[in-house]
């Protein structure tokens, strides 16, 4: 559900008498090393020096976002969507800059509390925003609408590193968490690859088997894999989570008998806590005689340099279609549009109890679900592992997203396919001083290879 209409402190769109101070300052970028650093041997001075900077850097830093807001075209500015995520940014603008010098941890603790707020309140972003371009696809090219998700998101995760790095700092300084060996609020010192591809192997397989009713291909580990790194987890384990799963999901899809296409869905999104294996077509209350089901194994293969820590996830899923190909990494393609329920989980005209009536129901509620976005269903969104989604439901944000995330520390996702086979991601972690990358890097990218 969408908000009310803006209040009037920002109802007027295009008002920059409040911004024109901060949109001349330029942000102050950090690097992992430096927040890193300057966590270590915490003081009270060097925690209020922290809750200062981010008081001072999170407007201008908001300042900027909503200055871009304002360039969209006034249609799309005028989405109902949009308007909710520019009126939100606005209202922490207004909070942010209010907020006067901090000199006591008293002080501070009220900070953190305006930004564990702001933090919660913002969840609805991701979803809103994809809605909105979604919507607003007539009205932006392509490149505009993908240029534009991935600046903004970028800038997301930014005041998210900053702001969950000092709560995470003040917190420890408090006693109110434990320190942990080799972690610096929100960062790692200590990565281990291996102990990373595990934990998302875990969660995307329990994914699979509550999507599809059967165990998950295996996954093979090799390469380096002792390698350690400094880094935040939160945003590593959440690219290998998305690469795991789509390798789990296509694998199957690729691999399995042809009934179980339709039937996997049906089960997948009407019941998912069904025991019953999705490509048996039996009555449910049937004996079950299930054939051996052989998925192959996914590789994941860890590679380390003096600075970068490659990861690259092999499958036999089949490859990717080249008329697919060209839009993986965009938000606004139509196919992405399109919610992924099955017209098979609802009411059959075939069914002997449905009457015709109830057949007509069923397919105006497939058309109804066939055009419904499927982040209608996901109104918070941290974009992180663990979070309440629905197996079944596949959102078309996780390749992009992942890009976005390894891009702001200087990394990368590149993909490699061969159509009919599999596909080979490789995913580059820069592990050297890079600092923060808030920038659309528009020639950085070429398009997907095909082999």
């Amino acid at each position: 559900m969408v908000a009310a209409s803006p209040t009037p402190a920002y109802a007027n769109f295009y008002n920059n008498r409040v911004l024109e101070s901060y949109l001349e300052q330029e942000t102050k970028r950090v690097t992992l090393r430096q927040l890193t650093v300057f966590g270590r041997n915490l003081t009270l001075e060097k925690l209020l020096r922290s809750a200062n900077y981010i008081r001072s850097e999170l407007p201008v830093r908001l300042a900027h976002r909503i200055s871009v807001f304002q360039q969209l075209p006034f249609v799309v500015g005028m989405n109902p969507h949009i308007q909710l995520i520019y009126g939100l940014y606005w209202d922490a603008f207004e909070r942010f800059r209010a907020v006067k010098p901090i000199t006591t941890l008293e002080e501070n603790n009220q900070f953190c509390a305006l930004i564990q707020q702001m933090l919660d309140v913002h969840l609805v972003v991701i979803p809103q925003l994809a809605i909105g371009i979604a919507e607003s696809e007539p009205h932006l090219s392509r490149h505009a609408a993908d240029k534009f998700m991935n600046e903004t998101l970028r800038s997301r995760i930014g005041r998210r590193v900053l702001a969950e790095q000092h709560l995470a700092l003040s917190s420890v300084f408090a006693g109110k968490e434990k320190g942990r060996e080799d972690w610096i609020g929100i960062i790692n010192t200590r990565c281990r690859a291996l102990d990373i591809i595990e934990k998302c192997t875990r969660l995307a397989g329990a994914s699979f088997r509550d999507a599809y009713g059967i165990d998950p291909p295996d996954v093979v580990i090799d390469g380096f894999r002792g390698a350690t790194f400094t880094y935040i987890p939160d945003h590593i384990e959440y690219i290998l989570f998305e690469l795991l799963k789509n390798s789990m999901r296509f694998t199957y899809e690729k691999h399995a008998p042809p009934s179980s296409s339709s039937s996997s869905s049906s089960s997948s999104s009407s019941s998912s806590s069904s025991s019953s294996a999705p490509y048996s077509s039996a009555p449910s209350n049937a004996p079950q005689v299930l054939p051996p089901l052989f998925l192959p194994a996914i590789r994941v293969t860890i590679g380390q340099a003096d600075t970068q820590i490659t990861f690259r996830v092999s499958d036999q899923g089949g490859g990717i279609d080249k008329a697919v190909l060209d839009h993986i990494w965009s938000y606004s393609h139509s196919s992405k549009r399109r919610s992924t329920h099955s017209s098979s989980s609802l009411p059959s005209s075939e069914s002997s109890s449905a009457s015709a009536s109830e057949s007509a129901s069923a397919s105006s509620a497939s058309a109804l679900l066939a055009d419904q976005h499927p982040l209608d269903r996901v109104q918070r969104l941290a974009a992180k592992i663990g979070e309440p989604v629905p197996p079944s439901l596949h959102l078309g944000l996780g390749l992009p997203m992942s890009r976005v995330y390894a891009n702001y520390w200087g990394g990368d996702v590149s993909l490699y396919t061969m159509e009919g086979y599999g596909t080979d991601v490789y995913v580059s972690i820069s592990i050297g001083n890079q600092s923060e990358n808030l920038l659309q890097q528009d020639d950085l990218h070429n398009a997907p290879a095909v082999v």
